[in-house]
């Protein structure tokens, strides 16, 4: 709104002083001294909100007195009530009044011509006050919009830090507690057993020279009761620890989801066929090469999106990485891509780069019939 005062105060000081030398009619130097101090009083308004509404009256009251100076300076009533209109206060009021004067001023001026040029000047100067007004207020609205949104922001944002902060508190609260059960478990079950089969040895030792046969009883009981405790023992580790396949698809994934809150990358993996036919061995080498090539898409792509993709087929799996980043007509083989081929090769595999489209790296390994992962 500034702006707007500034350009059609000027304008109409200009278009004030153009017609004046066109018409040398009146006290030239007073109208440029009016002129002059109407366009001070704009400026200190400007310059000092606080005093606004003074220098603005101070203002009106040159635009009042002007016309009688010269008939030419009515318009600068026209911007002196749109300056009164901006100020966003008692705006009724200041049109009611301002509607009132500028009638009043416009029938009194001497000729046809002159009230036609007053009422396109005013008509133009309130069309601009509209269109500025209409802007300022979308301005207004966007700002408030955006400054809503911010608050919906920051506060979707605490919700998300609660809800990982309750996540991982329930999380340790569930391997607390199957811990607990665990010892529980160990100690209410395997521990009697052992305990058991410990007191059969040392009695056992103690009747060994007496009573050779009770002796050897005991001790068989306390192998029977020993090796039960074993066998409940591994029986529970099996049960407890998680599938090869499940828990390599888990680092995968993990990989992949830090790497792409922490660069901003998009990721995606998908897996077809039969994991679990996988090793420990392949699945190092997967990781290792995946590891690899997420820093060579850092480093070079520029890519918005990784992809990755697992194939187990019978005989062979298919593991490939690909970006949507820059094209490389053309790749130096660095120690990273060594590193993956040495890897690829101990196990009898193939690293395959296509750079044609999308930047890939494919890892190529047999898979043996008996080949099966073990805990």
């Amino acid at each position: 709104m500034k702006t707007f005062k500034l350009f059609i105060s000027v304008l109409t000081v200009l278009g004030i002083v153009g017609i004046l030398f066109l018409q040398v009619t009146g006290s030239l130097t007073a109208v440029i001294i009016l002129l002059l101090l109407w366009l001070s009083f704009l400026l200190l308004s400007i310059s000092f909100p606080t005093y606004q509404w003074v220098f603005l009256g101070c203002q009106l009251g040159i635009a009042l007195v002007a016309p009688f100076v010269q008939t030419w300076l009515f318009y600068l009533l026209p911007g002196t009530v749109a300056n009164f209109l901006v100020l966003g206060k008692y705006q009724p009021f200041s049109a009611m009044i301002g509607s009132i004067l500028l009638v009043s001023y416009g029938i009194y001026l001497p000729d046809r011509y002159m009230q036609l040029g007053g009422l396109l000047w005013t008509v133009f100067v309130f069309f601009v006050y509209l269109t500025v007004e209409k802007l300022t207020q979308e301005k207004r609205g966007l700002s408030d919009s955006s400054d809503m949104l911010r608050i919906e922001r920051n506060r979707l944002s605490t919700l998300f830090e609660q809800s990982v902060m309750n996540s991982e508190a329930r999380e340790k609260e569930a391997v607390l507690s199957e811990r607990q059960r665990l010892v529980h478990e160990i100690h209410d079950e395997l521990g009697h057993k052992l305990s058991g089969g410990l007191i059969q040895m040392e009695a056992a030792k103690a009747v060994y020279h007496s009573n050779p046969q009770q002796a050897e009883e005991l001790l068989a009981q306390a192998i029977a009761t020993t090796r039960e405790g074993i066998n409940d023992i591994r029986k529970t580790l099996h049960s407890e620890a998680p599938p090869v396949e499940t828990l390599n698809i888990n680092r995968i994934k993990m990989e992949l989801q830090t790497f792409m809150q922490r660069y901003q990358i998009k990721t995606s993996f998908q897996y077809f066929g039969k994991v679990d036919q996988l090793s420990n061995f392949q699945w190092q080498v997967l990781l290792g090469n995946l590891k690899e090539t997420l820093t060579n898409t850092l480093k070079y792509a520029e890519a918005s999106e990784v992809s990755v993709k697992l194939h187990v087929f019978k005989g062979f799996l298919r593991f490939e990485v690909s970006n949507n980043g820059k094209q490389a007509v053309t790749y130096k083989k660095g120690l990273g891509i060594l590193g993956m081929e040495e890897r690829t090769a101990m196990l009898s595999g193939q690293l395959l780069i296509d750079s044609s489209h999308n930047f890939t790296v494919t890892t190529i390994l047999p898979i043996q019939q008996h080949e099966k992962s073990h805990v």
